[in-house]
């Protein structure tokens, strides 16, 4: 009996420990911030993701800080750091009613980048790609440690709504790969499934009623991939939900323009 419970403890620590997927939001905010401005802020994520070749279900959530300058008006680029956690679920039987791994929070940090054309047609929408590469690490109370790096790429149209924000929709792309470290010293690589998904980012710019020379904004993304659902034990897959917060910075030099930026 006690082989058998170690057995099924490592296959399940094994199977838990393919499960690396941290992707990060990409609205902080998704609008091109103007140049020579800076926005500073925080988020939150989760998502739910399949990985191995057995498609375990998994969850994540992450905390992160982010700082954005923008050198150029088309390019905005940026730092991110912050802690990620992971839950696994084998999801293989019927009698299997909690996860398999429960992880503890790990650093995770990395880069982005966005481009930005001008706005078209009176300022109605423009095209933007934002593009962000992570890498992670992390180990849990029993010594199992897992690590890597991942990247999400995405693409689509940006559409100014007057004194609200911007709405931008387009596909996403994400890729991961890593390698784990098992309770025996056991090394695997992985990589993670259904790596395309429908991506939405809402940025709103609430009315500035103090005067700030700051631009405070709330962003809410989303991405779904063409095999999103829900579960009873893994109640997201394939899905991922973000809220990002925190505000842009005035002009930090040059020459001011005679209008101010109003999203």
């Amino acid at each position: 009996m006690k082989k058998n419970v170690l057995r099924i403890r490592a296959i399940g620590l094994l199977i838990a420990l393919s499960s690396n997927v941290f992707s990060s939001s990409l609205s902080e905010p998704a609008t091109i911030i103007p140049v020579a401005r800076v926005a500073l802020g925080g988020s939150y994520e989760l998502g739910g993701y399949t990985i191995t070749n057995d498609s375990v279900p998994c969850l994540l959530n992450r905390f992160q800080g982010f700082v954005t300058f923008a050198p150029f008006s088309f390019l905005n680029v940026g730092i991110d750091a912050g802690v990620s956690q992971m839950d696994v679920s084998d999801d293989t039987t019927a009698r299997d009613t909690i996860g398999v791994f429960h992880g503890d929070y790990g650093f995770s940090g990395g880069v982005h980048v966005r481009l930005g054309t001008p706005f078209y047609y009176n300022g109605l929408f423009r095209c933007i790609g934002i593009g962000k590469a992570t890498i992670f690490s992390s180990k849990n109370k029993d010594g199992a440690a897992y690590g890597g790096k991942d990247g999400s790429g995405a693409v689509g149209l940006q559409f100014h709504v007057p004194r609200f924000g911007f709405i931008t929709v387009g596909p996403q792309v994400y890729l991961m790969e890593g390698e784990n470290k098992s309770y025996f010293g056991a090394k695997h690589r992985y990589s993670n499934l259904n790596n395309v998904r429908g991506w939405l980012a809402i940025d709103f710019f609430p009315p500035d009623k103090l005067k700030s020379s700051n631009k405070f904004f709330i962003s809410l993304e989303v991405s779904l991939s063409p095999k999103a659902g829900f579960g009873d034990r893994v109640p997201v897959r394939e899905m991922s939900f973000s809220i990002n917060f925190g505000s842009i910075t005035k002009r930090l030099y040059g020459q001011e323009s005679d209008v101010e930026w109003s999203p």
